[in-house]
């Protein structure tokens, strides 16, 4: 009996494994619109060990800069803003009742005593030039905060705080202006190029904002900025400016006008600069420890509207180069965050084609049930990971579908004919097979068509079985490769239609003999260890932090579970 089906077997598995490379993919795709998501459920899952966090405590400016973004100086374009009612001075009347006294006092004396004169409610506007800081830090964290969670009685979200400590802060602007838009006669007061500078070596300026996040039962994150905590009424502020910008006043008596002296008013001014930036440090304070908090949850309110998804463009797995057809889109979607012992995070995944919107899941290609952790102790690693089976699974179903998997054309001319896409999945390790930390072991359930040349079989039989392979990583860490191991001849299923009237009379024998051609064809495997061409992009660079594989398994519920160092610099 002929049956040659597994000659070539390497080879089909080429196209699977590139299609792949789109799972460490970050960036929102440009044009993320499908018809419609099949969410698979925590399908991607991460946490953050108390070791893990510790890194973002001492490099997350390092972190900033993998991503492009340099912390120690900055700039901002121009901005206005002018206030949505105007102010009304009794509002102000219960803290600064001798201020407000003498306004009214002044605003009714000039009324009065000036014919035509009248002052409007005020109604500011400010406006800020292009301005830049340039600071010296040292300490810019991310830290999670277990006992502030506690203290405030948060059973689920997280909550984090950005810690900020900065040597010296210089802010700089072309110009600072402020005008009443009620009451424009008034003109314009401020300056030309000013620059404070706060804290230094002795005293720097320390601020801590933290922040707490859930998810609601609608499935949308809250944010939540809680009580800032910043030291400016005890660091040392100074103000500088090159040109004081001042209104001109001027009083006419019988023709005769006396113009006012700016240049005293530059000198009050420069003389009562203690007591300004004493109001101004107070104000600061005041405002990050009140206003600050309210604005960023209004923004963060209209920032998180919505679902919070991640869509990016994936070549299909065994695509050809002149294949037209759009790439599929795959998405990711935060389902919860929680904080208890380590930072965890549950992501929702997805896999489309645009082609073929009507295509839905197979459940029974997903995993099991919940992803098994706690293989090792959370002092030993930084990150875990995990990836359900099943968007894997659901990415090579697709492919399938497109029939990208229905012929491939092997190298001795002939051509490989697949029933049904491969499934990857949990597999028990061989008996006394020891394995590296760096690899685990799977299976692939494969579905091919053959044509023996045998009498007890039909001209074409579909048979599948499964096939037993190391997921490891590759020696130069740039993925994970499949590597073969053997064919479980017990796997083997085939249908009994495929038996001849001579073969139905003898199905066991049949069957036997089929085992006995898989063995025969796996025979060299363990020896070889022939690895299937292409790699899975794993582990991910996460935010451009490189990590290394400290375990790997493929857990009985069908999770690919790692454990992961930050390479070369674990957090210790």
């Amino acid at each position: 009996m002929r049956f040659s089906v597994l000659r070539k077997t390497p080879k089909l598995f080429l196209p699977m494994i590139l299609g792949l490379s789109g799972l460490q993919a970050h960036a929102m795709d440009a044009d993320p619109y499908m018809t419609q998501e099949h969410l698979l459920n925590k399908a991607v899952q991460v946490h953050v060990t108390t070791r893990g966090m510790k890194y973002f405590d001492s490099e997350l400016a390092k972190i900033l800069g993998n991503l492009g973004v340099n912390i120690d100086e900055g700039y901002f374009p121009a901005l206005s803003y002018t206030f949505e009612k105007p102010i009304n001075p009794d509002d102000f009347a219960k803290d600064n009742p001798e201020e407000v006294k003498m306004y009214k006092q002044v605003r009714e004396l000039l009324t009065k005593w000036l014919v035509g004169f009248s002052l409007n409610d005020h109604r500011p506007t400010i406006e800020i030039g292009e301005s830049g800081y340039i600071a010296k830090f040292s300490r810019f964290s991310l830290v999670t905060d277990q006992k502030l969670m506690e203290k405030l009685g948060k059973r689920e979200g997280a909550i984090l705080a950005i810690e900020l400590e900065i040597k010296h802060l210089t802010l700089g602007t072309n110009s600072v202006k402020v005008w009443d838009i009620n009451n424009e006669f008034l003109g314009k007061v401020g300056a030309e190029e000013v620059s404070l500078s706060a804290g230094d070596a002795k005293n720097p300026l320390k601020v801590r904002l933290p922040f707490y996040l859930r998810m609601n039962a609608y499935g949308a994150l809250e944010f939540e900025a809680l009580d800032v905590e910043n030291n400016l009424d005890s660091i040392p502020v100074s103000l500088q400016y090159k040109k004081l910008l001042v209104p001109q006043f001027a009083i006419e008596i019988n023709g005769k006008k006396f113009l006012l002296n700016n240049k005293e008013i530059d000198k009050l001014f420069t003389e009562q600069a203690p007591a300004i930036l004493e109001s101004v440090r107070k104000n600061l304070g005041d405002f990050a420890r009140n206003q600050l908090p309210a604005m960023l949850n209004e923004k963060a309110k209209e920032f998180l509207k919505g679902n919070l998804d991640q869509v990016q463009n994936m070549v299909p797995p065994g695509k050809e180069p002149n294949d037209t057809r759009p790439d599929f889109k795959w998405g990711l979607r935060l389902q919860n965050i929680g904080l208890k012992e380590s930072l965890n995070i549950e992501l929702g995944a997805y896999a489309e084609d645009p082609v073929n919107p009507r295509s839905l899941p197979r459940p029974e290609d997903k995993s099991r049930g919940l992803v098994t952790w706690g293989l090792i102790p959370q002092t030993k690693y930084d990150i875990g990971l995990s990836l359900d089976r099943g968007l894997i699974n659901r990415i090579l179903q697709l492919s399938f579908e497109r029939r990208n998997f229905e012929k491939i054309a092997m190298s001795d001319g002939s051509t490989l004919r697949m029933m049904a896409s491969p499934l990857i999945d949990y597999v028990k390790a061989p008996v006394a097979m020891p394995i590296k930390d760096s690899e685990t072991w799977v299976k692939l359930r494969v579905a091919v068509e053959n044509k023996p040349d045998s009498i007890f079989l039909k001209e074409k039989i579909v048979v599948e079985f499964d096939i037993i392979a190391k997921l490891r990583q590759m020696a130069d860490k740039t993925g994970m490769q499949l590597v073969l191991y053997s064919i479980d001849p017990d796997s083997m299923a085939m249908d009994d239609k495929y038996f001849s009237i001579a073969g139905k009379l003898l199905k066991g024998k049949v069957r036997d003999g089929i085992k006995d051609k898989l063995r025969e064809q796996c025979a060299g495997w363990k020896s070889k260890e022939e690895a299937i061409p292409g790699a899975f992009p794993l582990p991910p660079e996460i935010l451009g932090i490189k990590l290394d594989i400290n375990r790997v398994l493929m857990d009985p519920k069908g999770h690919l579970v790692m454990y992961l160092n930050y390479a070369n610099a674990g957090a210790k």
